[in-house]
């Protein structure tokens, strides 16, 4: 049985090219691409990382915190330059009152009391007593998890784009 030379390499060469388009094929596809969560499961993923999340921001422990916010966010901001600044800003008695998921985005509606202790102001250090308010966030479903928007509430500027 005499194989012929060229037809073996050509297939040698065919094999090669086919590994490394599959090879790249797997590289492109994103970590999170291949998840699907059933509509109860996402919910409740998305209550679980939103209470964490504000148990870390009462507790003040803002390097828990910069972990739930989002990768664009993150990418863009070192961990301590987050993590190290005080706020002197206190919360209670965080509820969310309701969420509301569109695909891959959702909205939170959170209840809480706050008050403000010194924030540091042109004249004077600013109080604020304790009240209560509502907040509406953005969180966002990214490579099998829910990450908080981070919105720089002074320009109403965020990193993410969708």
């Amino acid at each position: 049985m005499n194989k012929n030379p060229i037809m073996v390499r050509a297939l040698f060469a065919l094999a090669y090219i086919w590994i490394i388009l599959l090879m790249a094929g797997c590289a492109a596809k994103p970590r999170g691409a291949g998840i699907v969560m059933e509509p109860a499961e996402k919910e409740g993923l998305l209550r679980q990382r939103v209470q964490e999340m504000w148990h870390a921001q009462a507790n003040g422990d803002r390097a828990t915190m910069y972990e739930y916010y989002d990768p664009f966010f993150r990418a863009r901001v070192k961990k301590g330059s987050f993590a190290d600044r005080e706020i002197p800003i206190h919360y209670y008695n965080v509820v969310i009152d309701s969420v509301e998921i569109k695909g891959n985005v959702a909205t939170v509606r959170v209840s809480m009391e706050y008050e403000v202790k010194g924030l540091p102001g042109r004249l004077a250090p600013i109080d604020v007593p304790r009240r209560a308010t509502i907040d509406h966030e953005t969180w966002l479903f990214v490579d099998g998890n829910w990450y908080r928007q981070y919105i720089d509430y002074s320009s109403e500027g965020t990193f993410a784009k969708y």
